[in-house]
């Protein structure tokens, strides 16, 4: 039976008279007049409690939170929190992390003088409850007796989504000050921890940027752009979608945080939806998620929406956003580990300024999971949308506050379940081959593992099992552990249903799939009695140097680290072999390597076996085999100023590996003469239409600068503009032609591909259907209804391929037959040698020429479309181009229909694109 708190009508009427709390003189007034509507308001929120000792954000900042037409920047609300931990015993400020470009990220602790005193004591407890191993339930339940649980809030990550900080800055004084016995029984049963800018260098900008384009424009049809190019050195709205791989700064930081403090509800602040949605999702759910985690959060849930509909606040909302089956998310942290991952969409105006707004009518309509909703039409303004989210948030305290020990209990007995499972039901382990043609890529799948606390062990012996015999040195996983589920989770394959609702964001993330490994679940409970080393850090395999000739031989297994080698050995020549050959007994496939005796070589062999585990065969003579030169190649990355997102992780995936390239503005695509510069580009995907890949931004915001200067000391990073708008414009794409027939090489990906197909670059290939694979809730209804309506789907899914020419460069170090991951991007057909110039009998479509396909959708022999995740309509996909080569003059256009580079976790598809980078000029010689 689900139970509800709700502020009973006493509390009502005496927080409407504010005792015990005082209020801060002059508090009440400027609040209201901040506040749109009085229903926009409640009574908690409506004043600020008076101290005498610790500073409220007004006396701080010289005004509210939630002013019009102020934002606080990171230092200011550092040094905001820095204050309060001086002045309020009850307040303590930590430094969890730095950011990319080197600001603090900083998490406050907040609980009674008691509580702060046994900080330390209520850490360990909470870490003794996460492992059942070590805690029994008898012990366990000495442990909640006298133990807490913690509570954390997240505010700005996605950084044009503004109140939070501010919302959580006055939550923080107010919970530290306020005596009011709903908020001492916060302060005497929960930590409550804050984290007010979780991605600083984002804040920082998009606080500049309001006060450089937007203060004091309130027509919202007329405002310029509201965000900045970017919010942090990689990613945009991607930031948010790193929590297996924890790739970003602000990933790390909340990680280590959780792992450290073991909070019980990672709670992550966003703005999105009128006025306020508390997420659960609308199914399916991911069953290896305790049931235990969807019952909480959705009580938490429904007592927001209970609570604050109990205020008059309209527009709170639930379930209705989501699916709750994909968590890779910053929340997700505690969802796969046994804690519970939500988060708000409020309604941000994406600026400090009060604004007129338009709700859509889908947000209007009365519904059992939104009883009171959004009027139409409305003045919003920043102080509605802070009132909202910390209203929420005291609501859901309030609860977490009343059933303290039940929390704990709960987080105890989940980790319990999932180590329980592991002990009594098949799976057992996971086994994973240390040499699987890559131990790089194999020992970087196990420090993604570890990384997630997930215990692996070295295998001593030889193991025999039931499912087959593995040798002495691989890495077992076992299953009787606290994170068993969410070790299930990484390294099994997806099964969305098939009649589930349309997915938010991806639908698989299996570790073996996005790393083309394999990990053999074993059904052998002998497997607990095998001698297993624990890893403590990714491990480091080296690779081994044989023979004693002045030839060196590298066999193409399907290395990843082949692009990082290439590069290393920039000074050298090397050659690749175009068929398989035979040398000192050893079987050497396409795409090894030959390198010829050189100055210097020898030691710069052995260095790359030490630090990328390739193995290398020295010969006395260079073997005779077809093969070619492999001239390392200037590269290009061109980042259009409209979407800077997906590509950043292109960029990130070159600076680990210490690739060298030319960071490519708009203005340097349409300044031309790109031949001279560089010799590969390479254009990722981006979440725009065609128009917009080639207009960029409207031109009449410009000329908008991203640059630093004494006002805007954080913009211009990574790159900087005199002025953003305008995209290439057609003398951009006029100058993308010129370099493709001069002899360069074009690898456009994902939707990045469709500039060259559906822009005229390459000829003879029509768009069939589908469009940029957006979320709806994202906005961009039209083309999201376009990918999510196309009669082929894969929405995020790992499914078959094959290759149509395997003797293709691009094919080096696969099977014919592989798979790959793919979002739902557009449909081609198979080139043809023209398409129709106008309609009459010997004008219509000429006939198709299959050469430019090098890898095409589905397994020749039959095998099943989807390995992991789903697929729609997929008959509709089998058979077209998966990857083309089609020349352009003296040049050539790879146009990937998925992106290879896909938020650093499909690292098995990497080499793709980096046999096109190392084999550019094989491919420029080539003729499909």
């Amino acid at each position: 039976m689900m139970m509800f708190w709700g502020p009973s009508t006493a509390s009502l009427f005496s927080q409407a008279k504010f005792a015990p709390d005082v209020p801060e003189p002059g508090s009440v007034e400027a609040i209201a007049a901040a506040t749109g509507e009085s229903r926009f308001l409640s009574p908690w929120v409506s004043y600020l409690p008076q101290s005498s000792s610790v500073p409220s954000p007004r006396a701080f900042f010289g005004r509210i939170m939630g002013a019009p037409g102020e934002f606080v920047d990171t230092v200011k609300a550092h040094a905001y929190c820095r204050a309060l931990a001086s002045s309020s015993p009850r307040v303590r400020a930590f430094t969890i992390g730095r950011s990319e470009e080197g600001r603090d990220i900083l998490m406050l602790a907040i609980t009674d003088e008691n509580g702060i005193a046994r900080l330390d004591q209520l850490k360990a407890a909470t870490a003794a409850l996460a492992d059942p191993r070590r805690t029994d339930p008898v012990a366990a339940e000495r442990l909640i007796e006298n133990s807490r649980p913690m509570y954390y809030l997240n505010a700005g990550l996605h950084s044009d989504e503004t109140g939070s900080t501010e919302a959580t800055l006055e939550l923080a004084y107010r919970l530290a000050v306020s005596e009011q016995p709903m908020i001492r029984r916060i302060r005497e049963q929960m930590v409550v921890l804050i984290n007010p800018v979780s991605n600083p260098d984002g804040r920082d900008k998009v606080v500049e940027w309001f006060y450089r384009y937007l203060k004091g424009k309130t027509d919202l049809a007329t405002l310029p752009r509201q965000s900045p190019p970017y919010w942090s050195k990689y990613a945009f709205v991607d930031i948010n979608r790193d929590s297996h791989q924890q790739t970003h700064q602000t990933t790390k930081a909340v990680a280590r945080m959780y792992f450290e403090w073991h909070p019980e509800v990672v709670h992550d602040l966003h703005e999105g939806s009128p006025l306020l949605m508390s997420w659960n999702g609308t199914g399916p759910y991911n069953p290896n998620v305790d049931p235990i985690t969807y019952t909480e959060f959705l009580e938490m849930s429904f007592h927001e929406v209970q609570t604050m509909t109990a205020f008059g606040m309209p527009g709170v909302a639930t379930w209705n956003f989501g699916e709750a089956f994909s968590h890779f998310y910053l929340d997700s942290v505690a969802m796969n580990h046994n804690g519970i991952g939500r988060g708000y969409e409020t309604w941000g105006n994406g600026t400090a300024e009060t604004l007129h707004r338009i709700v859509d009518p889908s947000e209007t309509s009365m519904q059992w999971y939104r009883p009171v909703p959004a009027p139409h039409e409305l003045n919003w303004s920043a102080r509605d949308n802070l009132n909202y989210t910390e209203t929420g948030v005291l609501a859901v305290l309030e609860l977490s506050a009343t059933n303290a020990k039940q929390m704990l209990r709960n987080f105890y007995k989940k980790g319990w379940n999932s180590w329980q499972k592991g002990l009594h039901e098949p799976p057992y382990a996971f086994v994973i081959p240390a040499d699987q043609g890559d131990r790089k890529r194999v020992a970087q799948m196990m420090g993604r593992l570890l990384g997630q606390h997930i215990e692996v062990g070295l295998a001593q012996t030889q193991l025999q099992l039931k499912e087959g015999t593995f040798p002495a040195g691989s890495y077992v996983v076992r299953l009787d552990q606290p994170y068993r589920n969410y070790a299930v989770d990484l390294l099994s394959a997806q099964h969305f249903p098939k009649d589930g609702n349309e997915p938010y964001d991806d639908v698989s993330w299996e570790l073996p799939a996005n790393y083309h490994l394999n990990a053999i679940p074993t059904g052998d409970p002998s497997i607990r009695s095998v001698s297993l080393t624990p890893l403590t850090e990714e491990p480091h395999p080296a690779g081994q140097v044989n023979g004693a000739g002045p030839i060196f031989l590298l066999k193409d297994t399907g290395q990843e680290g082949l692009l990082a080698a290439r590069y290393r050995l920039a000074g050298f020549g090397i050659e690749i072999a175009e068929r398989r050959f035979t040398a000192g007994g050893t079987d050497f496939p396409a795409g090894s390597w030959i390198l010829p005796a050189q100055s210097g070589l020898p030691a710069a062999v052995r260095g790359l076996a030490t630090d990328l585990a390739l193995d290398f065969h020295s010969v006395p003579t260079i073997p005779e085999v077809p093969r070619h030169a492999a001239k390392a190649p200037r590269i290009g990355v061109w980042v259009p100023w409209a979407d800077t997102d997906s590509i950043g992780w292109i960029r990130y995936a070159f600076d680990q590996r210490r690739i060298p390239y030319t960071y490519l503005r708009d203005e340097d695509i349409r300044s031309g003469a790109l031949r001279n510069r560089i010799d590969v580009l390479i254009y990722g995907h981006v979440d725009l239409e065609l128009a917009e890949q080639i207009q960029g931004l409207p031109k009449s915001w410009g000329p908008m600068p991203f640059k630093k200067t004494a006002k805007t000391p954080s913009h211009g990073t990574p790159a900087e503009s005199d002025d953003i708008t305008g995209g290439v414009g057609w003398e951009g794409l006029a100058q993308l032609q010129h370099f493709v027939e001069d002899g360069g090489l074009l690898v456009t990906l994902g939707s990045g591909s469709m500039l060259a197909l559906d822009g005229g670059i390459v000829r003879g290939v029509r768009h069939v259907a589908g469009g940029v694979p957006r979320s709806t809730q994202g906005g961009g209804a039209a083309s999201s209804a376009a990918a999510q309506q196309a009669p082929a789907r894969t929405p995020g899914a790992h499914v078959r391929v094959t290759f149509a020419r395997p003797d293709h460069p691009l094919a080096y170090g696969y099977p014919p037959r592989a798979y790959v991951f793919r979002q739902n991007f557009p449909l081609y057909d198979a080139p043809r040698r023209w398409l129709r110039m106008a309609y009459c009998t010997t004008c219509l479509d000429g006939p198709e020429d299959r050469k430019g396909i090098v890898l095409e959708w589905g397994d020749r022999q039959g095998a099943p479309f989807v390995v992991s995740g789903q697929a729609w309509g997929e008959e509709q996909l089998i058979g077209r181009p998966a990857i083309l080569d089609m020349p352009v003059g003296h040049g050539h256009v790879i146009a990937f229909n998925f992106n290879p580079l896909h938020r650093d976790m499909n690292r098995g598809d990497h080499r793709l694109v980096w046999n096109a980078i190392i084999n550019w000029e094989a491919i420029l010689r080539a003729q499909p």
